[in-house]
């Protein structure tokens, strides 16, 4: 049976929030932004904003220079979070099925619910669209599709407050020369990748043989050909249903650029020591590290190393993030650092094999330990002070929210 999927894209989210919550900012250009610092990003834009040139990422002082009239607001996550809750409160009227995989974005499989409601998709999906801008004072766009993957696709093909429809017998019209960085999941370096292939569109990706494919992409081969064809069969999960996440990691944006040695060492072991945190607290080990930098041009570059015991802690991660960071020949400035630790698996509890990793594995919990029972980041390793100095962020600390 035809699945009939709702991919709900609230626009311009953050900015329309402040827009709805002061009628002063209506009508007005704004940005969402963590501070008021020059390098603080930009969150969201409003639609007058982007009208300017202005885009979610930015710099606020590059916002500033495109729209010196730009109205700046600090982002204020509780409140984002408290208009999600009546968000997801709205569609599960309309849905068993809802799964959001941001604050401000998310799937609806609403195939059961066509012959209660007496429409089809997209006449639902008008309905829903009313009712979040009648009841919520917000505005959506929404996409309607047979999967997840082109209902995603749909959604952004028409903004702000757009309904885009794909049929199942349209696909293969829509897709042909569709680029192939329109697919979420495709970024800039699997462009990059494909593009050398000769793959352009989304139709010379389905043309394209599976074991080319797989030669060239590992895993992910058989994931891309399906993309390509606009083939996705993944369900729509409820909240509670989620997977174990595939990896967990960090990134901090350094207060000024540097090419201090000291200084990135100390921000890569703060980041692998809150990856380790989060990977300790839900029982989970992992064994692919990546490390992550952009350097003050904007180019990012990112490289990864299996090792051959899964770990949690810290400081094994922040090692063999530095062992790959050498392989990087970072001589430029870096404005950015990033540790993610993936391959991951179900913590047993088993000891290292190795000791001097278990030594690290008991370390590692009796910090745990000692910063549950007298608060969190009262005790950490020395190193980090070098970035503390460096004027890092209080939210980059480890255990820090």
């Amino acid at each position: 049976m035809t699945r009939t999927i709702l991919h709900l894209d609230m626009d311009a989210y953050f900015a329309s929030i402040e827009q709805k919550l002061n009628p002063a900012l209506q009508g007005k250009p704004v940005v969402v932004v963590g501070d008021l610092k020059r390098r603080s990003i930009v969150l969201t834009a409003s639609y007058e904003a982007r009208a300017f040139g202005i885009k979610t990422g930015d710099l606020f002082w590059n916002a500033q220079k495109l729209c010196p009239q730009v109205i700046p607001v600090i982002s204020s996550h509780h409140k984002y979070s408290a208009q999600t809750e009546e968000l997801v409160a709205l569609l599960e009227q309309y849905s068993s099925q809802v799964e959001m995989t941001s604050i401000d974005e998310g799937y609806l499989d609403v195939t059961g619910s066509l012959r209660l409601f007496k429409t089809d998709g997209e006449g639902l999906a008008r309905l829903i669209q009313k009712r979040i801008q009648d009841e919520l004072r917000l505005p959506c766009s929404v996409g309607v599709a047979p999967n997840k993957l082109l209902a995603k696709l749909a959604s952004g093909m028409k903004k702000p407050m757009g309904i885009t429809v794909i049929r199942p017998e349209t696909v293969q019209d829509i897709l042909a020369q569709l680029p192939i960085e329109k697919i979420s999941g495709i970024g800039p370096h699997l462009k990059a990748s494909l593009n050398q292939m000769g793959i352009m569109t989304c139709g010379q990706l389905a043309q394209a043989p599976l074991k080319q494919l797989e030669a060239k992409f590992g895993a992910i081969g058989r994931w891309l050909k399906a993309c390509g064809l606009g083939e996705d069969d993944s369900p729509v999960k409820n909240a509670g249903d989620e997977d174990t996440p595939k990896s967990i990691g960090h990134s901090t944006t350094l207060p000024k650029d540097t090419k201090d040695r000291r200084v990135i060492e100390s921000f890569l072991l703060l980041l692998a020591e809150k990856v380790g945190t989060r990977l300790r607290k839900a029982k989970l080990l992992g064994r692919t590290i990546t490390t992550t930098v952009r350097f003050h041009d904007f180019k990012t570059i990112s490289k990864s190393h299996t090792l051959q015991e899964a770990v949690d802690d810290g400081l094994s991660v922040s090692k063999a993030a530095v062992r790959i960071f050498d392989q990087m020949h970072a001589d430029r400035p870096i404005r950015l650092l990033g540790v993610t630790v993936s391959n991951l698996a179900d913590s047993d509890g088993t000891p290292y094999l190795f000791e001097s990793m278990e030594k690290g594995w008991q370390v590692a919990r009796a910090m745990d330990a000692i910063n549950e029972k007298y608060g969190k980041g009262k005790i950490r390793r020395a190193k980090v002070l070098d970035a503390e100095k460096f004027g890092v962020l209080e939210s980059a600390m480890p255990g820090k929210k």
